[in-house]
C-alpha cells in the first residue's frame, strides 16, 4: 500500500473536527469543522455546557469507579489480572477523550485538560510495543484476535484512533494521537490478503482508518478500511456469516439494513467514508439503497432506530413498536454520523432533515438535561409501572425500568451510549454548515458565528441569531465577505411549507424540501431573515405501521412532542385523543425543566369499553368529553418524576 501525495495542514494551524473532507476527493459539501464556529447563548450552548461542565467529569468518575480506568493501569505492568467489567471497556474511555478533547476545543478548562492528559498516559502506558492495545487481552482474559467475531479488538482500537485524532486536532497534541498512529500501523500491518483477512465483528475500525488517512495524508488506512469491507460476506464467511452482524453478504449486495443497529449504521456510514476517499461508486450506491431501507421504512419519528430489543437489532418493514422500541441512543448517534457523511457525498437536503429530525428527538432524548443521566433505550410509550416479571418488558431495559416508570441512569454496566452522546453534542457545530467551490451551505440552524474561507482571496463571517428549535426566526447577518460572487444556501426543511426568505426585507422564493441559493456579492452587514412556521403538525404514520393505524404525532418545528401523565394527573393517557381540528396553543415555559416549548389544547377523553372481555362485538368509541392535554418536548421526558409516556394519540372523530 502506498502513501497519498496529499498534505494536511499542520495541528498548529487546524481546528478541530470530527469529520475532515478537507482533502478528499470525492464530496459535494465539505462540513466546516466545529473549530471554526462559536456557539451563542441558546438551545445547543445549553446542552453543550451541560455535558462540558458536568456530564464529563460524571462520566470520568464512573470510568474510575466501575474499573475502566484500572484496566489500563493493570496492563501497563504486563501481568495477568483480574479484569473488570465487559470486554469492550477499553471504548467508552477513548469516547470520553474524544468527547473532552472537543470540549477543551471550544472552552479552556484546565481541570478536565489535566484530566484529560491523565488518561492519556495511562492509555499511553497500556500499548504494547508492536503498536497492539486492548487491556482485556492484555489481563489474559483470551488470546490476540482469537474471537474477532465478538471479542472487539478493532472496535475499540478504532475508538482509540478517533480520540487520538480528536485529540491532535483540539489541542494540537501528538501524545495519544501517536499512541493511535501505532495501533494502526499495527493493524495494518496483521491484517491484509496475505495475513488476518477477517474484520471486527462491530464496525468502527473502518471509520477511524479512513478519518487516519485525512489527517496524515497516508492513503494505505483508507485501503485497509476498504479491505475490512470487502471481507464481509464471503464464502466461507470470515466471521460467523450471520446478519446479526452483517456477514450475511457482500457490503455491496446488503441493500436492506438488518441485525444490530449499531453495528449495521457504523458500516453504512463507513461505506460512505471510504466511497469518497477511494471514488467507489458502488459502495456509495450500496449505502444509498440502505438509506432508503432505513428511513423510508425502519426508522421511527424521532430518528430512532432499532425496532427490537433482541439481538439490538432492525426489525421488518414497517416494525416499530412503541413500548418495546429498542431505539438505542448509539444508533440514533450513529444516524447522525451517517446522514453527515451522505449529505457530504452528495448534497442532498434529506439527509440534513433527517439528521436534524434525529439530533433533536431521538438522540438527545438519551441525556437528561442536566447532561449527567442517560437513556440506553428509548421507546415512545412508557406506562408508570413494570408488568410482573416482564424484565425487559414494555419498557426494552431492565435497568431503566423503575417501580413507577422509566428512568435515565447515571451510568450502565455496558455504557456505550453515555460517552457517545457527549461526543456528539460536543461536537455538534460541526453538523451546522458546508461549503464548495465559492458557496456556503447553512445545514443547521444554531445561534453561532462562523468564518470561513471561502476562495484563496478571503473568507466569510456570518452571524446567526435564532431562539431556533422554539422559533422559527433565523436571521442572518454578514459581517465580511470577499469582494466577489458567492453563493449562500439555506436549508428548507420538508415539513416547512409556507416558510419565507428575505434578504434586506426582499422576499425569496423557497421550496420545501430544498436548499435555497442566493448568489451575489455581500456586503457586510446584508441581512437574510429565514421564517420558518412552527404550527403543530399532526402527523401519521405509513398504514404498515400497524401499531400507529389511527394515531397521530404531535411535531413543531423538528421537535416530536409527547403526553407525560405528570401533566395528566390520573388519567389514562390511552384515553386521551385528539381531533384533526384541534386548535394549539404554543407556550415558552421558563420555568419548565430550564425552559421548554409545551403545547396546550383540549383533547378528548375517550370512554372506557364497559364490557371487559378479550374479544366482542365492535361498537363505536364513546367520547366522555374535553380534557385539557399538555405535551412537551419528547427529548425532555422523564426529566421529572418517570412515569407514563405516550408520543401517538388516537386521532378522533367528533
Amino acid at each position: 500500500m502506498t502513501a497519498d501525495a496529499r498534505s494536511p495542514l499542520s495541528p498548529t494551524v487546524r481546528t478541530s473536527s470530527s469529520l475532515d473532507l478537507s482533502a478528499t476527493p470525492r464530496v459535494t459539501v465539505r462540513p466546516v469543522p466545529h473549530g471554526l464556529v462559536t456557539i451563542n447563548a441558546g438551545f445547543w450552548s445549553n446542552r453543550f455546557r451541560a455535558v462540558a461542565q458536568h456530564g464529563l467529569s460524571t462520566q470520568l468518575t464512573h470510568c474510575q469507579s466501575t474499573g475502566r480506568l484500572e484496566n489500563f493501569s493493570r496492563s501497563a505492568t504486563g501481568q495477568p489480572f483480574e479484569f473488570e467489567g465487559y470486554r469492550f471497556n477499553d471504548s467508552d474511555v477513548y469516547k470520553w477523550l474524544e468527547a473532552a478533547s472537543y470540549a477543551l476545543a471550544q472552552h479552556a478548562d484546565d481541570a478536565l485538560e489535566q484530566a484529560v492528559n491523565a488518561v492519556v498516559e495511562l492509555v499511553a502506558a497500556a500499548q504494547q510495543a508492536d503498536g497492539y492495545l486492548n487491556t482485556y487481552v492484555s489481563s489474559g482474559s483470551t488470546e490476540r484476535y482469537a474471537n474477532l467475531t465478538d471479542d472487539h479488538e478493532l472496535y475499540c482500537m478504532g475508538h482509540l484512533i478517533q480520540a487520538g485524532i480528536a485529540h491532535r486536532r483540539s489541542l494540537g497534541s501528538e501524545r495519544l494521537f501517536n499512541v493511535a498512529l501505532r495501533a494502526a500501523n499495527h493493524i495494518c500491518a496483521e491484517f491484509g490478503p496475505h495475513d488476518r483477512t477477517e474484520p471486527d465483528g462491530h464496525p468502527e475500525i473502518e471509520l477511524a482508518l479512513v478519518e487516519l488517512t485525512r489527517e496524515t495524508g497516508d492513503q494505505r488506512y483508507a485501503e485497509q478500511a476498504l479491505f475490512f469491507l470487502d471481507q464481509r460476506g464471503t464464502t466461507p464467511p470470515q466471521l460467523s456469516g450471520e446478519s446479526v452482524i452483517q456477514d450475511h453478504a457482500p457490503v455491496r449486495s446488503q441493500h436492506e439494513v438488518v441485525g444490530h443497529a449499531v453495528r449495521q449504521v457504523y458500516l453504512a456510514a463507513a461505506m460512505v467514508d471510504v466511497a469518497m476517499e477511494t471514488d467507489d461508486t458502488s459502495l456509495l450506491a450500496a449505502s444509498a439503497k440502505l438509506w432508503e431501507s432505513t428511513y423510508e421504512r425502519k426508522a421511527y419519528v424521532t430518528g430512532g432506530l432499532g425496532a427490537r430489543y433482541q439481538g439490538e437489532s432492525f426489525g421488518a418493514d414497517f416494525e416499530l413498536p412503541n413500548t418495546r422500541a429498542y431505539a438505542e441512543t448509539c444508533a440514533a448517534v450513529a444516524g447522525v454520523m451517517w446522514n453527515a457523511r451522505l449529505l457530504a457525498a452528495t448534497g442532498k437536503v434529506r439527509h440534513a432533515d433527517w439528521l436534524e429530525r434525529t439530533l433533536y428527538n431521538g438522540a438527545l432524548v438519551g441525556i437528561s438535561i442536566d447532561g449527567t443521566k442517560y437513556f440506553y433505550s428509548n421507546p415512545l410509550g412508557v406506562d408508570s409501572t413494570p408488568q410482573p416479571g416482564d424484565d425487559r418488558g414494555a419498557n426494552s431495559s431492565v435497568l431503566q425500568q423503575t417501580q413507577t416508570g422509566h428512568a435515565r441512569q447515571s451510568w450502565y454496566p455496558c455504557a456505550c451510549c453515555p460517552p457517545n452522546i457527549a461526543r456528539l453534542i460536543t461536537s455538534i457545530a460541526g453538523y451546522a454548515y458546508g461549503q464548495s467551490d465559492n458557496t456556503v451551505w447553512i445545514h443547521q440552524y444554531l445561534a453561532s458565528q462562523v468564518t470561513m474561507p471561502v476562495s484563496e482571496s478571503g473568507a466569510i463571517t456570518l452571524d446567526v441569531q435564532t431562539r431556533y428549535p422554539w422559533d422559527g426566526t433565523v436571521d442572518v447577518v454578514v459581517t465580511s465577505a470577499p469582494s466577489h460572487e458567492i453563493e449562500l444556501r439555506l436549508r428548507i426543511p420538508e415539513w416547512a411549507c409556507n416558510a419565507r426568505l428575505h434578504v434586506n426585507d426582499k422576499p425569496v422564493s423557497v421550496t420545501p424540501g430544498s436548499y435555497a441559493g442566493i448568489r451575489r456579492t455581500w456586503n457586510p452587514g446584508t441581512r437574510l431573515q429565514l421564517t420558518l412556521p412552527m404550527n403543530v403538525r399532526l402527523v401519521e404514520a405509513h398504514p404498515r405501521v400497524q401499531e400507529n393505524r389511527g394515531r397521530v404525532a404531535l411535531v413543531r418545528g423538528p421537535l416530536v412532542f409527547c403526553l407525560e401523565s405528570e401533566d395528566h394527573p390520573n388519567i389514562d393517557l390511552d384515553a386521551i385523543g385528539i381531533a384533526s381540528n384541534t386548535s394549539f396553543a404554543s407556550t415558552f415555559d421558563e420555568d419548565l425543566l430550564g425552559g421548554l416549548i409545551k403545547l396546550e389544547a383540549t383533547g378528548v377523553l375517550l370512554a372506557p369499553k364497559t364490557n371487559h372481555a378479550l374479544y366482542q362485538t365492535a361498537s363505536p368509541q364513546s367520547h366522555r368529553g374535553p380534557v385539557r392535554l399538555t405535551a412537551i418536548p419528547y427529548f425532555a421526558w422523564a426529566n421529572r418524576t418517570p412515569r407514563a409516556m405516550r408520543v401517538w394519540l388516537p386521532l378522533v372523530t367528533q
